[in-house]
């Protein structure tokens, strides 16, 4: 089972490959160096990717998503409780 530790330390590496030039979103006034994250489960494995979810990816094999926007001055244990939440709703 995934735990929100093991979620916390995943957006800590990934806020540190945030490059100028990723933004979160295609959004014109998003305009902060930031990046999209999906994290899926299926209650036992997990899997994440970043940037466009729209068509390929490691989550795709697992049925439950959850989408965050990761910025460097993102606070993970905000993101971390906004992952499990939306989880949360979907999840049987």
């Amino acid at each position: 089972m995934i735990t929100k530790n093991e979620i916390y330390r995943l957006l800590g590496q990934l806020k540190k490959e945030i490059g100028d030039e990723y933004r979160a979103s295609d959004d014109p006034g998003d305009n902060k160096p930031g990046m999209q994250v999906t994290l899926a489960t299926d209650g036992e494995r997990w899997n994440y990717q970043t940037g466009d979810n729209s068509y390929t990816g490691a989550c795709y094999s697992l049925p439950y998503w959850a989408t965050i926007s990761l910025y460097r001055n993102s606070n993970r244990k905000c993101l971390v409780n906004e992952v499990f939440s939306q989880w949360e709703e979907i999840m049987p």
